[in-house]
């Protein structure tokens, strides 16, 4: 992958060399809970604020956002009572929704930028309030690959019991260090949320690259998702199939899958 495939998603670098002269409004997206769930007020439509512009992309409602957070909302035994980390949250989307699925304590992090952590906080308020179920979430600024001391010591302490990674893999200059914070972060018997979607249908064997070097670190993985929701943008080059699908996948640590793997 070259560093101008980065530049394509504004990513040659986690930020930009100079700010916006001037703000871009806030935006909202929506998202509806299934029958089973709503939120403390007893609404069931979750209102995503979204920072108006970003060089890191949190200001779109990702499709694979809303697929994950499916995922997380159908099977609440990975979050009740769980201790869970989300990164590159954006929104924040799948971290209200392991709140409303009864986690313990939920980590929602992105680059510990202000108007990113700002709107982490504000969502959490806005759609949790500030009792029970609000207090389980924690905006948390991380930089992928760096010193996850402050994660760790989050809430009462230690690893977590779910990793999320919601559309994070297209960014293939960061891989190694997203695998470095998912190693020193998740339990031994934890489980992590990898969810994507092809953006750059001619990239998407250097997403997939994702998974066989995960395994390299002892860890195995299965597909869990495979859904067409299709693509965020009309306009987008490529086979609309391929990057308007969704794929999840669920992965553990197991030593064996990196005995495998070098052979």
């Amino acid at each position: 992958m070259s560093a101008s495939d980065d530049d394509e998603f504004g990513l040659g670098e986690l930020m930009p060399r100079s700010p916006s002269p001037e703000p871009i409004p806030f935006s909202f997206a929506g998202y509806t809970l299934p029958s089973s769930f709503s939120l403390p007020s007893g609404e069931t439509e979750v209102s995503i604020r979204l920072v108006g512009s970003h060089p890191l992309w949190g200001h779109h409602l990702w499709n694979t956002a809303r697929e994950t957070t499916n995922y997380i909302l159908a099977h609440p035994e990975l979050t009740r009572g769980k201790r869970v980390l989300e990164l590159g949250a954006g929104g924040a989307l799948p971290s209200l929704a392991c709140a409303l699925g009864g986690a313990a304590l939920v980590a929602a992090t992105d680059y510990a930028d202000a108007s990113l952590m700002d709107n982490i906080a504000f969502n959490v308020s806005a759609n949790l309030g500030s009792g029970d179920v609000g207090r389980r979430v924690q905006a948390i600024g991380h930089t992928w690959g760096a010193d996850v001391t402050p994660l760790l010591q989050a809430g009462e302490g230690g690893p977590y019991d779910l990793v999320i990674l919601s559309d994070l893999a297209f960014n293939h200059s960061q891989h190694d260090a997203l695998m470095r914070t998912l190693d020193a972060t998740l339990s031994a018997d934890g489980t992590a949320l990898v969810f994507l979607t092809h953006h750059r249908p001619r990239l998407a064997d250097a997403d997939m690259a994702f998974f066989p070097n995960l395994a390299k670190r002892g860890y195995a993985y299965e597909r869990v998702v495979e859904e067409y929701t299709g693509p965020m943008f009309q306009d987008d080059p490529g086979d609309e199939r391929v990057r308007g699908t969704v794929h999840g996948f669920r992965c553990w640590r197991d030593a064996s899958a990196k005995v495998e793997e070098d052979d």
